[in-house]
């Protein structure tokens, strides 16, 4: 029985890190501690890289006009370079989680170069809520985060990074994928600085045509 669980284990963090925009909900059974979905009748609309210096005061500017609270990972080596951001971000009532000091997988860092790496990050923000880069944590790593509080995940990627997949199609998979409880996930850095300004309103607009609000990712 362990050896099948660490093979779905492997096979499941594999499918996390390829280009799937709908999480399976096996992904979330294979890693219950870890959180992947809202509460009902909501989506989480959640940022990570930021914050940036040209996307992070538009977006803050566009979802205070809709009256929309965001949840943000961010990497602390930003927040170093743009402290009022983070405080402009807590003041107009979003929770700002970690997302590392520098964005480096998991996979690349041992287990103390992850420690220094977390607490670096987790100390400028003050938050219990983390994003691993690129979702990877091996078990030490897990534990070790779990313990110093919550890791968040996600059930939809938008690939708002990716130069291969259009803003159309991004959008038209937001109309067919997303659902009740979401956690949606987006970027604030130098790859999508050219569209997001057009995918983000139009997101906002496709969740209000289906009937859901936006709440923050809590625990």
């Amino acid at each position: 029985m362990l050896c099948f669980l660490k093979t779905v284990s492997k096979v499941t963090q594999q499918t996390v890190n390829k280009r799937l925009h709908k999480i399976p909900k096996l992904v979330a059974w294979i890693f219950p501690r870890r959180i992947w979905f809202g509460t009902n009748g909501n989506v989480c609309l959640t940022f990570d890289d930021g914050p940036h210096p040209e996307i992070t005061p538009w977006l803050l500017d566009e979802l205070r006009s809709h009256n929309i609270k965001a949840t943000f990972f961010w990497q602390g080596c930003n927040i170093e370079k743009y402290p009022e951001f983070l405080k402009r971000a807590i003041d107009e009532g979003h929770i700002v989680g970690h997302h590392g000091f520098n964005h480096q997988s998991g996979k690349e860092l041992s287990f103390e170069e992850f420690k220094s790496n977390f607490e670096k990050s987790r100390m400028l923000v003050k938050s219990n809520l983390f994003r691993p880069p690129y979702g990877d944590l091996n078990r030490k790593q897990a534990k070790y985060a779990l313990n110093k509080g919550e890791v968040v995940m996600w059930s939809w990627m938008s690939y708002d990074f990716d130069s291969t997949i259009s803003s159309k199609e991004v959008l038209q998979k937001a109309k067919n994928q997303i659902q009740n409880r979401d956690i949606l996930i987006f970027h604030e850095n130098e790859k999508t600085i050219h569209r997001i300004k057009e995918i983000i309103p139009a997101i906002i607009q496709i969740i209000h045509n289906k009937g859901l609000n936006f709440a923050l990712v809590e625990k």
